[in-house]
């Protein structure tokens, strides 16, 4: 496989500009839009995002399936990276759009359209994904390709950090409704992301090829249950099992922070919409100033290893903030350092360790699955987003938050400061134990 070019590494990773603006605006906002614009009950937002969740569990598998095994002259990845991206666009502006419709039909309503954003978010990402396997085989070229991902990936997560809030405000003092504002974001969002991805589309033909002759002697079996047990043969892989572990419980904390950090930052410090802003882009910032450092720490001492570094000094940060307390911008400013070393750092990290294990996979059974493999990521992000959405959701319900409320009640402000601390810290553990245990290091690679 020929050297990946500087020109190749940013065609390919302008799309996580996409991905990151879909992903972010959901994964930070929706929760916030059901129960404060849409003014359904937290717990039956709660279980909304749940729903798309678990769908997004059922797809993944399929999708990676479909995405290892069809085949066309226009490419193995890109024609269904071009199909679901034009949905996946459309259901942004969907997703956040209020229906005036009754109030039990409503979530019922959402929890359709959230199932649909996520098949098509899935069928763009998991492609995507394995695209990468197609750009480098190094151990280390993989890290340096994920890392130009993950500075489109922190653009996109300072796009849409700063721009819902901003342009909602704006929108309103245009004459719009709150609802019409959000809907007016969704779209304007929905367009950026599709853009992007259509670069990628465009520049990366010569290494999206389709398979050779010898590469298809065996017709696929679309079917569940060749899909299943195919999916069960990646799961039994050694290594699998850890970087499972690492990956939920990562996301679950990813899923936890971003959820919460509008409710927490509202209610909890009080910030305006226009600190709200300030800080998520101070997130952004930095999200891409840690990306050469954790380049280097994954160089020098191992990608698991970068990562371990990063979640400890997040595990201390959220010890001390918790111990402190934070009552102002100031704290809130020293709290997005920490949020986004537990966050930012797995975005660039955890899919280059998910190339390495195709390697594996392909010594260890012969088989070329690189989409199948990838798309345990995307299942075991499905699961968390459903875990950490459902347990916030929850915790919100019962402590008695009030989506009508400009002040909450003290145990609704307890558990939103928790929620952004003591629950983070313990799933970002879990996820350290794991990487710890993880046996794939850049020597055992090399051999």
């Amino acid at each position: 496989m020929a050297k990946t070019t500087f020109r190749e590494k940013l065609g390919y990773g302008i799309a996580s500009l996409g991905d990151a603006i879909s992903y972010g605006i959901v994964g930070t906002f929706l929760l916030f839009f059901l129960t404060t614009v849409a003014k359904i009950p937290p717990a039956a937002a709660g279980t909304i995002v749940a729903i798309g969740s678990i769908w997004n569990a059922v797809f993944n598998p399929i999708m990676g399936y479909i995405s290892d095994n069809v085949s066309t002259r226009f490419g193995r990845r890109r024609p269904v990276i071009f199909f679901f991206s034009i949905f996946l666009s459309v259901m942004l502006f969907v997703l956040f759009t209020d229906i005036n419709m009754s109030a039990s039909v409503k979530p019922v309503y959402y929890g359709i359209m959230t199932v649909l954003y996520w098949t098509g978010f899935t069928g763009f990402f998991i492609p995507y994904s394995a695209l990468g396997t197609d750009y480098a085989s190094s151990y280390d070229e993989r890290t340096s390709i994920r890392s130009f991902a993950s500075f489109f990936n922190m653009i996109g997560n300072l796009f849409c950090m700063v721009m819902p809030t901003i342009l909602v405000e704006f929108l309103e003092k245009q004459g719009l409704t709150t609802s019409q504002a959000w809907s007016a974001t969704g779209g304007l969002l929905g367009a950026l992301t599709l853009i992007t991805i259509m670069v990628t589309v465009a520049v990366s033909g010569k290494r999206d090829m389709p398979r050779l002759k010898e590469e298809n002697h065996q017709k696929p079996h679309f079917s569940l249950i060749h899909i299943f047990r195919e999916y069960i043969s990646v799961a039994r892989l050694k290594p699998m099992k850890y970087l499972i572990v690492a990956s939920l419980s990562s996301l679950i904390t990813c899923t936890m922070l971003m959820s919460n950090v509008m409710y927490f930052f509202t209610f909890n410090i009080q910030l305006s919409a226009v600190q709200i802003s300030a800080c998520l882009l101070g997130r952004s910032l930095l999200g891409i100033a840690f990306i050469p450092i954790v380049g280097r720490l994954s160089i020098k001492f191992d990608k698991r290893i970068a990562l371990i570094i990063c979640y400890t000094v997040g595990i201390a940060g959220m010890i001390i903030m918790k111990l402190i307390g934070l009552h102002d911008l100031a704290g809130a400013a020293v709290y997005i350092i920490f949020l986004t070393i537990c966050t930012a750092i797995y975005w660039q990290m955890m899919p280059a360790i998910f190339y390495d294990m195709c390697d594996y996979d392909r010594a260890a059974t012969g088989k070329k699955r690189e989409a199948m493999i990838l798309s345990f990521q995307g299942l075991v992000e499905a699961i968390a987003v459903g875990i950490g959405g459902q347990i916030l959701g929850t915790i919100l319900q019962t402590a008695g938050f009030d989506g009508d409320g400009t002040t909450q009640t003290s145990m609704a402000m307890t558990w939103i400061e928790n929620s952004a601390t003591i629950l983070p810290m313990i799933f970002t553990a879990i996820a350290a134990i794991a990487l710890y245990k993880y046996p794939l290091t850049r020597e055992s690679h090399q051999s």
